[in-house]
């Protein structure tokens, strides 16, 4: 299996070929925003595989809002134990949900462990909750 010239990680189906910083790259899916997308020129007489790789497309580039410093609000664990109770689920029944472990439920609602922001985002969806909030948000 192919890896990815930039992150390591395996290349399921055709690898992108990029140019990053003037090279040439074999590049994931993820990686190939990285780059420009590289079409090289048919030569004749040149057997290249270069020139039947798929050219990648750029992927849009984040809203303004996007690049804004997301945080967990301090108050995450109350919140999120709150509104699991007042759903009716158990912490077994959320971690499903979420697609998470029940012990990582269970150091969320105890404040031993902050979620990261993917994992918030998916407790908020669940949870009907709000639990992410903007870096300037919070100062204020």
């Amino acid at each position: 299996m192919e890896r990815c010239e930039v992150c390591g990680r395996p290349i399921y189906g055709k690898p992108y070929l990029v140019m990053i910083e003037g090279v040439v790259m074999r590049v994931c899916d993820e990686c190939a925003r990285l780059g420009t997308p590289y079409n090289p020129q048919p030569q004749a007489n040149v057997g290249s595989t270069l020139s039947q790789r798929p050219v990648p497309h750029p992927r849009e580039r984040p809203r303004e809002e996007d690049l804004e410093e997301l945080v967990v609000a301090p108050d995450y664990n109350k919140l999120v134990k709150d509104a699991r109770e007042r759903m009716g689920l158990t912490q077994e029944e959320l971690a499903a949900k979420v697609g998470v472990k029940t012990s990582v439920i269970s150091k969320v609602e105890s404040g031993r462990f902050r979620p990261d922001i993917p994992t918030a985002r998916r407790l908020e969806g669940v949870l009907k909750i709000k639990i992410l909030t903007r870096m300037d948000e919070l100062e204020t």
